[in-house]
């Protein structure tokens, strides 16, 4: 009976533990350091040294824009690419330049302003958008010659605002976002967010471009309105 009573204690202790055993939190599980390098944003902090090099027009307005750079890796071997960048007018893919903001003159009434707000973001591209007129011809006969004058209504900006890859830089591995702003970089507009990959940009006339991108795991297509500053945005269907 002693040994039976002994047995039953010795049971009693163990269900005692097993309960308060459950009654604790489950431990929350570590994660890995990697996952969220390269899925949390990092902002990095701006520049200490910036330059800003000539100015070029916008073309068909009043309005003047320079680059600013990062200064440190970026001063020697700007120039080189400003001469090839010149005849281009700055559009398109900005050579891997470190172009943090733009500085935007007004040539009649010297007023000035930045695109944007501080220079802690990386852009791309920007490119003008706009109507080109081409001249009349005085002879119904003849060729046109020369090229059209452009007239530039909203600018087009690929953006990086965030290390997200966990390498401490901001570079094109990096999520970007699609913006527009006036030709005078005022109204700057977010448009689509969150892009790994841009597979087309089809322009539709002069005031929509179809966009089709890849975000994670997923594609998309957004049909962009650009006077609207709006975008309307659909997933594709997935591959498998």
């Amino acid at each position: 009976m002693t040994v039976s009573k002994q047995w039953w204690k010795l049971i009693g202790l163990v269900v005692v533990a097993t309960v308060a055993g459950c009654s604790k939190a489950p431990v929350t599980p570590t994660t890995n350091a990697q996952v969220v390098a390269t899925t949390t944003p990092t902002p990095l902090p701006a520049p200490n040294e910036v330059w800003m090099t000539e100015f070029q027009q916008i073309d068909g307005t009043p309005y003047l824009y320079a680059p600013i750079y990062v200064a440190a890796q970026e001063q020697r071997n700007i120039i080189k690419q400003l001469k090839s960048a010149a005849s281009e007018r700055y559009e398109g893919r900005n050579g891997g330049a470190d172009i943090r903001n733009y500085m935007f003159v007004h040539r009649d009434n010297l007023s000035a302003s930045k695109l944007l707000a501080n220079n802690s973001s990386r852009l791309l591209e920007m490119e003008q958008l706009g109507a080109t007129t081409v001249p009349a011809r005085l002879d119904p006969d003849s060729p046109i010659t020369g090229k059209g004058a452009k007239a530039v209504t909203a600018l087009w900006h690929l953006r990086v605002l965030a290390d997200t890859n966990g390498d401490k830089t901001l570079n094109e591995s990096d999520r970007k976002q699609l913006d527009i702003s006036d030709a005078s970089g005022a109204n700057y507009t977010e448009i689509i967010r969150d892009i790994d990959k841009i597979l087309l940009v089809y322009p539709q006339g002069l005031d929509r471009r179809l966009v089709i991108y890849t975000s994670g795991t997923k594609r998309f297509v957004a049909d962009v309105n650009i006077p609207n500053r709006r975008a309307i945005t659909k997933e594709l269907p997935p591959l498998n």
